[in-house]
């Protein structure tokens, strides 16, 4: 890290804000921001009035009990992060913009939304409510309300702040709104397994195994308790469709929603033997007053890259970063790694040889991994950190 400045410094009066606005632009890598601001007060003053620009590469979180770090996309290097103890051993549930995440902080629960960058945090409530036909029945779960991962509309400080959880409980999703003290608002989803959740459009939608999609989103009644509506498409069955249960039995596949230029994406990963991958990708397409819908197959991914990962996908402009090759899709191993189950019962650590790669869209083929070689899970798998 760069020595700090004395007052009279040249460094500190000798360059223009114009020079200083021209380097921060060429810094991508959030860790570079902070040694920028590092340097002497002029320079973190530069830092605090271009913070919002320029847009920020994500970084992949990887936690640990000892000591956090996080992979830079933009170098490829592991640095440390400091971050106070009790979130080292927590587990990371999901991520937004402007650094912030969804912890589970331990085994028996105790969630919250912690930005990493400020240390702001918002306790999420242990508990669910579940509608019933008599009204409302509180439940606390003999056995624990397990978050897999939570989804945000936004900034959890803002008024209005949604966020959706998909839940291992009686209900498989949960929502939960600012000023809700104690409780998520249980649905039950019956339209088979959820395997992601994104927010678009002022609603969270819903992919499940079948490739349908659910919208949950708030009524225009404010108050509480919180009331979902329901809509879903009627999504037409692509042609060559096939449910998990049909894969051969070496296969599996995992589905993943992306907003990517105003359009809903849906990214299928089929794992092979000996740890093959491949991508296909499908633009929602819509008709007859957005009711209908229908998968429609993309055989290029024109200026763009992808980050797949369970509460934290994104999708980016090449333009944006010019160290991303267009066309890759940065993936994590969050299917066949980790067993939250196990970690949830006894804390046991989990090595891997293998935690994800590059895979290359339009070569269809993977791509020398970056990624660190072997890391140790522990209580949770990476996530990818939006600054």
């Amino acid at each position: 890290m760069p020595r700090a400045c004395e007052p009279c410094c040249p460094w500190s009066d000798g360059l223009p804000p114009e020079l200083l606005d021209i380097i921060l632009r060429y810094l991508i890598c959030p860790a570079d921001r902070v040694y920028f601001a590092a340097v002497c007060r002029a320079w973190r003053s530069a830092a605090q009035v271009h913070k919002a620009a320029p847009c920020q590469l994500p970084c992949l979180l990887l936690p640990s009990l000892v000591s956090p770090s996080f992979l830079s996309l933009h170098s490829g290097a592991t640095r440390r992060l400091y971050l106070p103890k009790s979130v080292h051993a927590a587990r990371l549930c999901g991520s937004h913009e402007g650094g912030w995440v969804a912890l589970a902080l331990d085994q028996g629960g105790g969630y919250a939304a912690a930005n990493l960058c400020s240390g702001a945090m918002v306790p999420l409530p242990n508990w669910l409510r579940i509608p019933s036909e008599h009204g409302w029945v509180d439940t606390k779960y003999e056995h624990r309300m397990i978050i897999q991962t939570v989804t945000f509309s936004g900034t959890p400080l803002t008024e209005g702040f949604l966020a959706a959880a998909h839940v291992s409980s009686a209900s498989s999703i949960a929502f939960w709104r600012t000023g809700m003290n104690g409780h998520w608002i249980g649905c039950r989803h019956d339209m088979g397994v959820i395997e992601d959740i994104i927010y678009y459009k002022e609603g969270f939608h819903v992919l499940s195994s079948t490739e349908d999609v659910v919208v949950y989103a708030p009524n225009a009644v404010s108050g509480h308790p919180l009331v979902m509506s329901r809509t879903s498409y009627l999504v037409q069955k692509r042609a060559d469709y096939k449910p998990n249960s049909h894969l051969p039995y070496t296969h599996s596949m995992s589905r993943y929603l992306v907003e990517s230029r105003g359009k809903l994406l849906m990214i299928l990963r089929l794992f092979r033997p000996k740890r093959r991958r491949e991508f296909r990708i499908f633009e929602m397409n819509l008709a007859a007053g957005d009711s209908k819908a229908s998968w429609e197959e993309l055989h290029a991914l024109p200026g763009r890259v992808l980050l797949l990962g369970r509460g934290c996908s994104r999708a980016y402009e090449v333009s944006q970063f010019d160290r991303l090759q267009v066309g890759s899709i940065y993936y994590l191993d969050d299917d066949t790694s980790f067993n939250l189950s196990w970690a949830l019962i006894n804390g046991s650590r989990h090595s891997s040889t293998y935690m994800g790669g590059i895979y290359d869209f339009h070569k269809k083929c993977n791509k020398r991994r970056r990624f660190p070689r072997k890391f140790t899970f522990e209580c949770s798998l990476p996530i990818w950190f939006i600054p």
